[in-house]
């Protein structure tokens, strides 16, 4: 990941909002200090809402429970998850297999469980993940970032207008005042927006764009001549295979089937 930020190359990867704050805790590697903790910031039930939103219901339901929380609920500081098919326990805390959650100190049980999901049960694996990303990416601008903007170095934008990305488009065999390139861009400046991130998917592996917009990015169109062929792309290059298509009508059919059942490499 970090090898990709490096090179601008943008990710097709959805991480929780959690693992950039991770990230940037702390923003800088320790200089010196090999056994410094990386990868560990305070977390609420709203940031484990976002990866483990069943649990975390849960755990709201428990902080707003108005009856006898010891009584009604028989919980302990003693956890069970699930790891490879097998069911484990963990004790939140010493003794806490033996010491109830009650009403008083429910808010102490959730900010404990949260703590362990989100730091404590993968310590050693983020930590090698953050000093990975923080070897390739060490820069004192990450201070100034939030984790949201780190998110947006690694997945690119979201927003985006293909406008830009025809003014910055390159061609191999056609020209901008072909007939099939007029009717190519006259179909897909039509279509909806999810179709319209299914084409840049399908095109160059990913929905997102750079930080800089469309007109930071590179995109070819290329021609081939066999027009009984669906259009095809090289997403390495952010390049798109275009047969010569003379009609509208089945240049849009064609490009549809292309995008509507494309699958990257075939991994679900």
């Amino acid at each position: 990941m970090g090898l990709a930020v490096y090179n601008s190359i943008n990710l097709d990867i959805r991480f929780p909002p959690c693992c950039y704050k991770k990230l940037l805790s702390p923003a800088v590697v320790p200089y010196n200090n090999p056994n410094a903790t990386v990868g560990v910031t305070p977390f609420t039930v709203a940031d484990l809402e976002k990866c483990q939103p069943s649990l975390a219901k849960g755990l709201k339901e428990l902080l707003q429970y108005e009856g006898d929380v010891e009584e009604d609920l028989c919980m302990t500081y003693q956890i069970s998850y699930t790891e490879f098919g097998q069911v484990k326990t963990r004790i939140l805390k010493p003794g806490g297999q033996d010491t109830p959650v009650t009403k008083e100190n429910r808010k102490d049980f959730v900010q404990s469980y949260v703590d362990w999901l989100l730091n404590k049960s993968i310590l050693n694996q983020f930590q090698a993940f953050y000093l990975g990303f923080h070897s390739v990416c060490a820069s004192n601008a990450l201070i100034m970032l939030r984790p949201e903007e780190v998110e947006t170095l690694v997945c690119g934008s979201p927003n985006f207008d293909l406008e830009e990305l025809r003014k910055v488009t390159n061609y191999d065999g056609y020209s901008p005042h072909d007939l099939p390139i007029k009717n190519f861009w006259d179909i897909v400046m039509n279509l909806s927006k999810d179709l319209q991130k299914r084409l840049l998917l399908f095109s160059t592996g990913s929905d997102r764009i750079p930080v800089g917009g469309m007109s930071e990015m590179t995109f070819k169109m290329s021609r081939i001549d066999n027009t009984e062929m669906l259009p095809m792309s090289h997403t390495c290059f952010n390049q798109l295979v275009l047969p010569s298509y003379q009609s509208k009508k089945i240049m849009k059919q064609k490009l549809l089937i292309a995008i509507q059942n494309a699958e990257g490499f075939g991994i679900e």
